[in-house]
C-alpha cells in the first residue's frame, strides 16, 4: 500500500513539473527563445527611454534665458486669466463670501486688496499682462529645475551608453566619449536606417509625474498678492518652449567592458542565467511528461483508496465534476505561481541576499500543486472506472442535481427553440463574461470564480429558469387560442411583465370569446338574408307567373288583359329595383364602387330632394318638419350617390313613419362638419338591436307588407362611409332617429 502510495505521489510530481514547464513556455518563451539580451524587451525598453531623455535633457536643451526672453503675452492669454474664474461679479461674489463674518482689520485689508486686484484685471490689460508673463517665467524656471535633478538621475542611470551625434539641421556634434572600435551593441542613425527624432520637451512617465508635483510654485506678484503657478508638462511647457522634433545621425553605443565587469555586466548575466534556466526547465519538463505517461500506463490501477473511493462513488455525477474541475483549476493556480516565484528567485539570486520569502512560497505553491494533483489523479481514475461506457454515464446522470432540477423546470421545455436560445445566452453571458474577465483580470480570481460559479450563479440560474418556464406557458395558452381553444384564464403571478403578457392573454381570450360570439350572430344574419331575399324576390315573381297564364286564356277581356298588362308591368319593375338595389349593395360592400367626387352645396341638394317627393308627402298625411339654413354647405362628395343618401332617407321616413305623426329633418353645419338628421314615429316596433336595421334587406316591416326592399339603410350606410362620413341610428321606444356627418370645405 504504502509501495503504490508512493508511486502515485511520483506520478503527481511528474504531473506538476510537466505543467509547470508548459507554463513556462507559454508565459516566457517569447522572451528567451531564439533572443539575445539586447533583444530582450527589458533592454529594448532601456533603449526607448534612453533615446526620449537624450535629446530635451542633453544634446537639445532649450537656452532659458532665451526663452524667458521671448515670452508674449496674447489677448487670448488675457482674456483666459480674466476669466478664469468667472466673470468679475462672480468673483467679486467669491472673495466677500470668504471674507464673509471677519471683521478684524487685516482680513478686511486683504479682501479690499483681492477685490480691487480684480477690479483691475477687468480695466487693465498691462496689469494681467504683467502677471501673465510673471506666471510663464515662472513655469520655466520650475521647468528647467526639474530637468537639471532628470538630467542627473539620467546620467546616472545610463553611464554605460556612448553617442557621437550630429544635429542634420544646424551641424552641431555631440558626443560624451571615444567610440570604441568593440562594442556589445551599436545603433546607427541615418537618412537610411532612421534619423533619431525626438521632442525637446521631457516626456517621461515618472518626469510628468515629478514636474506635476514639484510645479506648484508660489510667487509674489506686482500687486503684492501671492499666487501658486501650477504646470501641467504635457501642455503648458510645448506652449512655452515649442514642442520641435530634433533629427540627428551618428551612433549610439555600449563598449564590450561595460558588459564584461561593468554597471551591465549584472543584468547581462542576469539575463544568460534566466535563459538557461528556460531552456533547462523546458527539458526538463518534456522528460516528465514522458515518464508520466509511461508510469501511468503503469501504475493507473493502484489508485485504490476504498473508504474514500465508496464515499467518492455515492456522489451524484454532476459534484464529482464540479469538485475535479475546482481541483484542476486550484492546481493549475499553484504552479502558475510556482513559476512566477522560481523565476523571481533565480532572476535575483545574486542580487538579493533575502531569499526566505520566495524559498518558502516555492516550498508552499509546489506541495499544494503536488497534493491537489495528487487528488485530480484520483478522482479521475475513479471517474473513469465508475463511467466505463456510456449507459453507465447516464445512468449516473439520471442520478445528478442537474438532471433533478431540469425535471422540476420542464415547463422551460415547453417551447423548447426558445427554452434553449435562452440558457445558452444566460451560460454564455454569465460564465464566460463575467466569469473570462476576472480570470483576464486576476489569475487568482479564478479559484473565487469557480465555488461562486457554483453556489451563487447556478441557484440564480435556475430562478431564472423558473421565470422562463412561466413564458413558455404563456406561449402554450396563446398557440391553444390560436386553435380556437378557450379554455380557462391564464394565472397571473406577480407583477413581471410575464404577469402583464399574462393579462393581455387574458384579455385577448375575452375578445375572441366576443368575436365568437359575433360571428354566431353575423351566421344569424346571413341565414335571415337569405330568406328574406327569397321572400322579396318571389313575391313579384309568383305575381308574374300567375298574370302571365291569366293572359294566356283566349277568353280574357280586352279590359282584364290591360289590367293583368299594368299589373304585370308594377311587378316586372318591382323585381327589377330588387335587383338593381342588391347588385349596388354587393358593389360597394366589395369596394369596386368609384365616386366621382365633386363640390357640390348640400343644402341644395336636400331641398331637391324634398321638392322631388313632395307629392308623395302630401299623400302621405305626414307632418314633415324641415329646417334648413339658406347658408350654402359645401362638400366633396358623389353627387349622384349622395342624392341616394338622402332620397333612401326621405323615402324609409315616408313608408314606416306612424300615420299623423311629424318627421323632423334639418341639416346644418357645425365645427367643420355637415350633420344631417331624420327623426320620425316608427309605425312597426323595431326591437332592442339597432345595429341590425343597416343589415340588408332587414326591415322594421318584419310580415314584409310594405313594397320597400329592405337594403334603402344598407346602401345609404354603404355610400356614407364610401366617402368617409358616419351614418349612426338611434331607436328610443318608437322614436327612429338617423344622424349622417360629413365634412365640409
Amino acid at each position: 500500500m504504502k509501495h503504490s502510495i508512493g508511486k502515485n505521489i511520483l506520478l503527481a510530481l511528474l504531473a506538476v513539473i510537466t505543467v509547470f514547464s508548459v507554463f513556462t513556455v507559454l508565459d516566457r518563451g517569447g522572451q528567451y527563445i531564439g533572443k539575445d539580451y539586447f533583444k530582450s524587451d527589458r533592454f529594448q525598453n532601456e533603449l526607448v527611454n534612453f533615446e526620449q531623455g537624450l535629446v530635451p535633457l542633453i544634446i537639445a536643451t532649450p537656452d532659458k534665458n532665451e526663452l524667458i526672453k521671448n515670452i508674449t503675452v496674447s489677448m487670448d492669454d488675457i482674456q483666459e486669466h480674466r476669466y478664469r474664474y468667472g466673470d468679475m461679479q462672480e468673483q467679486l461674489d467669491s472673495i466677500k463670501s470668504q471674507y464673509e463674518g471677519r471683521t478684524d482689520e487685516a482680513s478686511i485689508a486683504a479682501r479690499d486688496k483681492k477685490i480691487d486686484d480684480i477690479s483691475k484685471n477687468f480695466t487693465d490689460d498691462k496689469h494681467i499682462e504683467e502677471k501673465i508673463r510673471k506666471e510663464k517665467e515662472m513655469k520655466i524656471e520650475s521647468y528647467f529645475k526639474s530637468i537639471a535633478r532628470e538630467k542627473s538621475v539620467f546620467e546616472k542611470s545610463y553611464s554605460d551608453f556612448v553617442y557621437d551625434l550630429k544635429n542634420v539641421e544646424t551641424n552641431e556634434h555631440y558626443t560624451n566619449g571615444k567610440m570604441e572600435a568593440k562594442n556589445a551593441f551599436k545603433k546607427v542613425y541615418s537618412g537610411n536606417s532612421g534619423y533619431l527624432h525626438e521632442s525637446r520637451i521631457y516626456y517621461s512617465v515618472g518626469f510628468s509625474e515629478y514636474v506635476e508635483n514639484s510645479f506648484d510654485t508660489s510667487y509674489t506678484a506686482v500687486t503684492g498678492e501671492t499666487t501658486t503657478v501650477k504646470v501641467e508638462a504635457d501642455t503648458d511647457m510645448s506652449d512655452l518652449l515649442g514642442d520641435r522634433l530634433g533629427r540627428f545621425e551618428g551612433t549610439i553605443a555600449i563598449p564590450n567592458a561595460s558588459i564584461l565587469n561593468g554597471a551591465r555586466s549584472s543584468d547581462y548575466n542576469a539575463f544568460i542565467a534566466q535563459q538557461r534556466f528556460f531552456y533547462a526547465v523546458s527539458a526538463i519538463g518534456l522528460i516528465a511528461g514522458i515518464a508520466f505517461i509511461v508510469l501511468w500506463r503503469k501504475t493507473k490501477d493502484s489508485f485504490r483508496l476504498v473508504e474514500v473511493e465508496e464515499t467518492y462513488r455515492r456522489l451524484p455525477i454532476d459534484v464529482k465534476l464540479a469538485v475535479i474541475m475546482v481541483i484542476i483549476v486550484a492546481a493549475i493556480g499553484f504552479i502558475s505561481s510556482l513559476s512566477s516565484s522560481a523565476f523571481y528567485l533565480y532572476a535575483n539570486y545574486t542580487l538579493n541576499n533575502n531569499h526566505y520569502f520566495n524559498f518558502t512560497s516555492i516550498i508552499f505553491n509546489a506541495l499544494c500543486a503536488i497534493v491537489l494533483t495528487l487528488f485530480a489523479l484520483y478522482q479521475w481514475k475513479w471517474l473513469i472506472s465508475n463511467n466505463r461506457t456510456v449507459q453507465s454515464f447516464l445512468g449516473e446522470w439520471e442520478n445528478s442535481l442537474v438532471y433533478k432540477w431540469s425535471l422540476s423546470l420542464k415547463g422551460f421545455f415547453l417551447k423548447r427553440s426558445i427554452g434553449v436560445q435562452i440558457l445558452v445566452l444566460l451560460v454564455v453571458v454569465f460564465f464566460w463574461g463575467f466569469g473570462t474577465m476576472l480570470v483576464f483580470v486576476a489569475g487568482a480570481a479564478i479559484l473565487v470564480w469557480i465555488p461562486a460559479t457554483l453556489f451563487i450563479g447556478i441557484p440564480v440560474l435556475v430562478v431564472l429558469l423558473s421565470k422562463t418556464a412561466y413564458l413558455n406557458r404563456l406561449f402554450v395558452k396563446t398557440e391553444e387560442m390560436a386553435r380556437g381553444v378557450l379554455r380557462n384564464e391564464m394565472e397571473v403571478k406577480g407583477k413581471s411583465v410575464f404577469a402583464d403578457q399574462a393579462a393581455s392573454l387574458n384579455a385577448l381570450r375575452d375578445q375572441m370569446k366576443s368575436s365568437h360570439s359575433e360571428q354566431a350572430k353575423s351566421e344569424r344574419l346571413k341565414t335571415e338574408l337569405i330568406t328574406n331575399v327569397s321572400h322579396d324576390l318571389r313575391t313579384p315573381l309568383t305575381s308574374i307567373i300567375t298574370y302571365t297564364d291569366l293572359l294566356k286564356n283566349p277568353n280574357v277581356t280586352d279590359e282584364e288583359r290591360a289590367s293583368y298588362i299594368a299589373i304585370l308591368d308594377k311587378k316586372s319593375m318591382r323585381l327589377k329595383t330588387l335587383i338593381e338595389d342588391l347588385f349596388e349593395v354587393s358593389k360597394m360592400a366589395s369596394g369596386n364602387m368609384e365616386l366621382d367626387r365633386r363640390k357640390v352645396d348640400l343644402t341644395q341638394l336636400l331641398q331637391q330632394a324634398i321638392a322631388e317627393h313632395q307629392e308623395e308627402i302630401d299623400k302621405s298625411g305626414l307632418d314633415f318638419r324641415v329646417t334648413i339654413g339658406t347658408k350654402p354647405i359645401m362638400s366633396y362628395v358623389d353627387g349622384q350617390k349622395w342624392w341616394r343618401v338622402l332620397d333612401n332617407l326621405i323615402l324609409n321616413a315616408i313608408k314606416y313613419t306612424l300615420p299623423g305623426t311629424r318627421v323632423y329633418i334639418a341639416l346644418d353645419e357645425v365645427d367643420k362638419e355637415a350633420i344631417f338628421v331624420v327623426k320620425n314615429i316608427t309605425k312597426y316596433e323595431l326591437g332592442d338591436d339597432v345595429d341590425e336595421l343597416a343589415e340588408r334587406f332587414k326591415r322594421a316591416d318584419t310580415s314584409r307588407n310594405t313594397e320597400g326592399s329592405g337594403l334603402g339603410l344598407a346602401i345609404a350606410q354603404s355610400i356614407v362611409d364610401l366617402h368617409g362620413g358616419i351614418l349612426r341610428v338611434e331607436v328610443d321606444g318608437d322614436l327612429f332617429k338617423v344622424t349622417v356627418k360629413i365634412g365640409v370645405i
